[in-house]
């Protein structure tokens, strides 16, 4: 594979370390030819590479009709710390619904240990777990 020009291609494990130590970023979406990028946080499962997330929804949810309508979801992380010092992973495939009963007292557990903590507002939220089948996965990081 070619190096792209403005960084290193990320090789596989440093692309899975990367992503769970940062485990949030944004899922984008489409509805129509309308984009929606969500903020989330997940944990990337490297041996069936997954990213698993809990997601919340308040009712009439503008997120749950933009899940409902994409075929394909891209998942970006990054991390910033200078224009010579950066990193990101950009993650695509289907995302799906993982029925509550499917998913292992062992998967939450990591799940909880991994993603990062996000306050859910008071209210009316459901949460449901999503999985995060990666088709493609690709990381470039430019070093000092």
């Amino acid at each position: 594979m070619q190096e792209p020009w403005y960084g290193k291609t990320m090789g596989q494990h440093e692309i899975e370390e990367f992503l769970n130590e940062q485990a949030t970023g944004v899922l984008s979406l489409s509805n129509d030819g309308r984009a929606y990028g969500i903020p989330v946080s997940f944990a990337f499962d490297d041996a069936d590479g997954r990213a698993i997330m809990d997601l919340g929804f308040a009712d009439d949810s503008k997120k749950r009709r933009f899940i409902e309508t994409t075929e394909e979801v891209c998942l970006t992380v990054y991390d910033w710390e200078s224009p010579t010092n950066w990193r990101s992973v950009i993650v695509t495939g289907v995302l799906t619904r993982v029925d509550d009963t499917d998913v292992a007292d062992e998967t939450r557990g990591w799940y909880y240990e991994v993603a990062k903590d996000i306050e859910i507002p008071e209210g009316d939220v459901e949460l449901e777990w999503y999985e995060l089948r990666a088709d493609e996965i690709s990381g470039v990081a430019l070093y000092e």
